[in-house]
């Protein structure tokens, strides 16, 4: 089906905005940094090295489509496109919705972010990272604790490691295995070795260590290890992205007798790109078989499906429309199409030395054939530094909205199109503060930290002075101070919204609106535009249980009649939220 193309300019005027940095500014900014060892390994192709041992290629060249890309650079009559400036957004907007809370002296590496459990099952939640002040050097891995008072104590430590990357019941015992990464130049595993730790009771942490994954004696990074059961046969199954000789997918499956993994499939996938990174895991054309979605430097796609008990192959390969496609997440049908969507970051430079960060969407179309079904560009950005994806349904009304810390910014897109339209709005957007190179933000994920529905959001900060060779990392923990549904279905079923019960959408120019509240509560009615800037309070106050009605006439707080466009009426009442897209037409 063609679908009739929408671009969502969120170009907003305003009181508070970044300047976007060029290609050589931002060179120079990566150049100064003490922390990160820069190579060019071939023209326009730059070795990143951090200090956790990680290595990542990022290409900074003009982008140029290739011969095999699927859509020339233009935004496209077959899919939706939504574009945000954010160079130029109104923070004030966005930033209310979560307010800082804490900040816990523990931090990660680039383009990654604390490892959170509660592997103790205690309802207290870990951290597990490393400390870094600016007067000591790199700790190993350690585990700061919630605490009683819902601060953070730090509980224990692991000698000779560098990066906490997992936590997986391995061998399937009922109780998960912790996954950290050994530094790179020990004496007796030189190269990347992993080490597994397990527990030895259901109420304790993983201390013990229980083996050492140590696969290529040549060592060379290993990358992007995720787990989980995709052949059915019961046993643990492991894939990750090995950087050398050859550039390859491995697959591996946990052995129980041997308390190891077994090698069960590599991919050579040289023929397809290089620089391979990331991965979207899921049975995305729904044929009963589990697919592994990554992407390349150059921008090449290649998925990769399980066939059978330990067998896998390549079943898909495609491209985007930009360089450096290493963000991978997966949604659950957001648009009720009955169609699962595969997210795929990159960014590129344009000619003019100017960076843009290109998210594209796709969505199968039949076994092993896939399709773009939307995309969006967030101008004015190229990332060095921080680049993940978390889809997480924030507000709790069903549908995920998708977290993405890129470069300095955290933001969150919330979706707002209908089936087979994909088309986002911001939700919520924090750029970093930092007005130099000394503050930094390197990924941020979201968890229910606190255990009462709420997601919070932990940003992965580096401070490093200029010049002095000091670092400091920790973590920003941010609380959300919106409500949230968090028992939606018990709340839903005290009130209710109901929007065009006797005027149709769109509207002209009044609209009838109807809500139940069930019991006594203060309860708000609030009109945005489709920029999420307040246009106007229909009600806020404290109202007894009951039926009510409003009849709004479309004007602003001043009294003037607004124009044609989409809006959004916001309801809240007894923690219950509900947001309805209302069309105004002329």
């Amino acid at each position: 089906m063609k679908k009739i193309l929408v671009v969502s300019l969120l170009f907003v005027v305003s009181g508070f905005s970044f300047a976007q940095q060029t290609r050589e500014e931002k060179l120079h900014q990566l150049k100064t940094r003490e922390d990160i060892k820069v190579t060019e390994v071939e023209k326009d192709i730059l070795k990143l090295e951090y200090p956790n041992g990680k290595v990542i290629y990022k290409n900074i060249g003009d982008y140029k489509p290739s011969s095999n890309n699927l859509q020339p650079t233009t935004y496209s009559p077959n899919f939706d496109s939504t574009i945000i400036d954010l160079t130029n957004i109104d923070t004030t907007l966005y930033v209310d919705k979560y307010k800082l809370w804490q900040e816990v002296p523990i931090g990660t590496g680039p383009n990654s972010f604390l490892l959170v459990g509660d592997v103790n099952n205690n309802q207290l939640p870990e951290l597990y990272g490393r400390m870094k002040d600016y007067t000591t050097g790199y700790t190993d891995i350690v585990i700061f604790e919630m605490n009683q008072q819902e601060g953070f104590d730090s509980v224990y430590s692991y000698d000779t490691t560098s990066i906490a990357l997992s936590i997986y019941d391995i061998d399937k015992d009922g109780m998960d295995e912790l996954h950290l990464r050994r530094f790179s130049d020990d004496s007796l595993y030189s190269g990347n070795s992993f080490l597994f730790f397990h527990k030895e009771a259901p109420d304790s942490l993983a201390k013990k260590l229980s083996f050492i994954f140590y696969p290529f004696q040549e060592g060379y990074q290993q990358n992007d290890n995720r787990f989980g059961n995709w052949d059915g046969d019961e046993l643990t199954d492991q894939i990750f992205i090995r950087h050398c000789c050859p550039l390859s997918v491995f697959f591996f499956e946990f052995n129980p007798f041997l308390n190891y993994f077994d090698s069960i499939y590599s991919y050579d996938y040289t023929p397809t790109g290089t620089d391979f990174e990331g991965f979207a895991v899921d049975d995305f054309d729904q044929d009963g078989r589990v697919e592994f979605f990554t992407g390349s430097v150059n921008g090449n796609i290649l998925s990769m499906e399980n066939i059978g008990n330990n067998s896998y192959a390549p079943n898909w390969q495609g491209s985007v429309e930009t360089t450096n496609a290493y963000m991978f997440a997966q949604t659950n049908d957001v648009d009720k199409n009955g169609r699962k969507e595969v997210w795929i970051g990159g960014d590129m430079f344009t000619p003019e030395g100017n960076g843009i960060t290109r998210i594209t969407l796709f969505e199968a179309v039949e076994d092993n054939d896939y399709q773009i079904v939307g995309r969006i560009d967030l101008l004015g950005i190229f990332s060095f530094f921080a680049q993940n994806f978390q889809a997480v349904d924030v507000d709790k009304d069903g549908i995920e909205e998708m977290m993405i810390c890129i470069e300095q910014t955290v933001l969150i897109l919330k979706f707002n199109g209908s089936a087979n339209h994909q088309t986002y709005e911001l939700f919520y957007f924090r750029q970093n503060d930092g007005s130099s190179n000394d503050i930094l933000y390197f990924g941020a994920l979201m968890y229910d930290l606190t255990g009462d529905g709420k997601e919070e959001i932990l940003v992965n900060v580096h401070d490093d002075p200029p010049g002095l060779g000091i670092v400091k990392w920790n973590n920003l923990i941010y609380f959300p101070t919106f409500p949230v549904n968090t028992d939606r279905t018990g709340i839903a079923a005290q009130n209710s919204f109901n929007l065009f019960s006797s005027y149709p959408n769109p509207f002209n120019p009044k609209v009838n609106i109807k809500f139940d509240v069930g019991a006594t509560s203060f309860t708000s009615i609030k009109v945005y535009n489709i920029l999420g800037k307040e246009i106007t309070v229909l009600l806020e106050k404290e109202i007894s249980p009951g039926n009510y009605t409003i009849d709004w006439e479309a004007k602003d707080s001043n009294g003037n009649l607004l124009p044609s466009g989409v809006y959004l009426i916001r309801f809240i009442a007894n923690n219950y939220s509900e947001t309805i897209k209302a069309i105004l037409m002329k």
